[in-house]
């Protein structure tokens, strides 16, 4: 009986051992659970402060660069006096009415690859040039011819001060990232 009783003692002491070991891995497992849980919360929740950290730097720093042109055009219109713009405003409109006769010449094949937008500008240019007829390649030159001159009578009325600041302006706005143009056309307009 006593060996018995000494098996029984030891038995009830296995379990109690065993019991409390489980119980402490369980208890461990839900703390490393825990744990896991609030590293991917703060792993989350960083990500997304460093996101819209550089989601506002990004707008700022577009907000910036839009306002500084904005202040160079009307620093630069300031400079011009009334005869000078009023130049500059009948330049554009020529140029308008030019890019507009020329469009008017196309026929619908030629408009269907300037608006084919699958091809790269340079593309659609070229593939325009194969097709126009030589009566549209006259009206091109002479539009072209013709801003070009309104350009050098309005070079002609500025003064040199005025053409510096000209230049800037003009080389500031063409340039975008890494002195790339962006967004810019090669000053034909068809």
């Amino acid at each position: 009986m006593k060996t018995n009783f000494k098996t029984l003692i030891a038995t009830t002491a296995l379990i109690v051992f065993v019991g409390g070991t489980v119980m402490a891995q369980s208890e461990e497992a839900i703390k490393e659970k825990e744990q896991n849980r609030n590293q991917v919360a703060t792993a989350a929740k960083e990500q997304n402060k460093n996101q819209v950290a550089t989601a506002a730097r990004e707008q700022n720093k577009n907000q910036v660069a839009t306002a500084a042109k904005e202040q160079n055009k009307n620093q630069y219109r300031n400079q011009l006096n009334k005869e000078q713009q009023a130049m500059v405003q009948e330049m554009r409109q020529n140029a308008k009415v030019l890019r507009d006769e020329f469009r008017e010449s196309l026929t619908e094949d030629q408009l269907a690859i300037l608006e084919n937008t699958e091809l790269s500008m340079k593309e659609r240019m070229d593939a325009l040039k194969e097709t126009l007829t030589e009566e549209q390649l006259e009206l091109l030159d002479c539009s072209l011819e013709g801003i070009k001159e309104q350009r050098r009578e309005m070079r002609g009325e500025m003064v040199q001060q005025q053409r510096n600041e000209h230049r800037k302006q003009v080389k500031s706005g063409a340039e975008g990232e890494n002195g790339n143009r962006k967004g810019k056309g090669n000053g034909n307009g068809f």
